[in-house]
């Protein structure tokens, strides 16, 4: 047999197995699947719900921490599946995690302020019906990854006085943030400056921190495009001169949304597990 022959073969194997993984991906997602869906909001075009994953494993019958998460994707597109995985991995040392569903729009020109009515929405009813979901209305972190880390930083900032005439007055703040690759600033220069352009300053986290910021922790690629490290910095930078706690890690050589990848998903998990368990 040729060379050509072997080498048509191996790249063939090769393809087979990348494709067989991603679908073992696809299908362990697939698999995957909340204990619970509780609706949160009522919207005119849609009813928005929490995906909830109880603690299992606990040490006794006291009343869980929970994690709430929300999904990247621009504001635009994506679901409360994307943070599945590490639901399930925090409901398993303890936790109930719940991942929203949030008002997406138009891709140019998303609904960025609404988004934000909605987080506070979620956490507002994650507190309101603690004993219900049978979790430590004092001990809720809230996290996403990237726009769904916007809005988990609005939700721990001063950003969030009311934005329209229908915002709550109510402002309540979690106990602690997990930021995967987060946008932070929409200041002009920024990729997201055009999304937000009239407004930045108001849906911008780092130009709202203040004293009450609860303890954060930021995972971000080394190589970011998307959320400069330097940005990042500069967030963790006006915390700590507040008084508050940030801490910060670098995920060398990996880009934006490496979180959820082979290989650091685990990573990252542990990373969490490990930042939450001190609190």
């Amino acid at each position: 047999m040729t060379k050509e022959f072997w080498f048509i073969l191996i790249s063939i194997t090769l393809h087979l197995a990348l494709l067989l993984l991603v679908a073992a991906k696809k299908w362990h997602l697939l698999e995957t699947r909340p204990d619970q869906k509780i609706v949160y909001k009522l919207l005119a075009e849609k009813d928005l719900s929490l995906h909830v994953f109880k603690a299992k494993n606990a040490a006794d019958s006291s009343p869980s921490p929970a994690v709430l998460f929300f999904h990247g994707g621009g504001w635009a597109f994506g679901g409360a599946e994307q943070f599945y995985p590490q639901c399930e991995y925090l409901s398993h040392h303890g936790f109930t995690c719940l991942s929203a569903q949030y008002r997406l729009g138009p891709s140019q020109q998303p609904d960025i302020r609404g988004a934000i009515e909605d987080a506070r929405s979620a956490l507002e009813y994650i507190t309101e019906h603690a004993e219900e979901l049978h979790i430590d209305p004092q001990r809720i972190a809230v996290g996403g990854g990237s726009s769904g880390g916007h809005l988990a930083a609005a939700l721990g900032t001063a950003l969030l006085h009311p934005l329209s005439d229908t915002a709550s007055d109510k402002f309540l703040r979690p106990a602690a943030l997990v930021l995967y690759n987060p946008i932070l600033d929409f200041a002009p220069g920024t990729l997201s400056y055009p999304l937000a352009a009239p407004y930045w300053k108001k849906v911008s986290p780092v130009e709202h921190v203040d004293g009450a910021i609860p303890p954060t922790l930021i995972l971000v690629g080394s190589h970011d495009a998307e959320v400069p490290i330097s940005s990042v910095e500069n967030f963790c930078d006006k915390v700590q001169s507040k008084g508050g706690h940030c801490e910060i890690e670098v995920y060398q050589g990996q880009g934006h949304g490496f979180f959820n990848q082979a290989g650091y998903l685990e990573k990252t998990n542990q990373r969490v597990l490990q930042f939450l368990a001190a609190l």
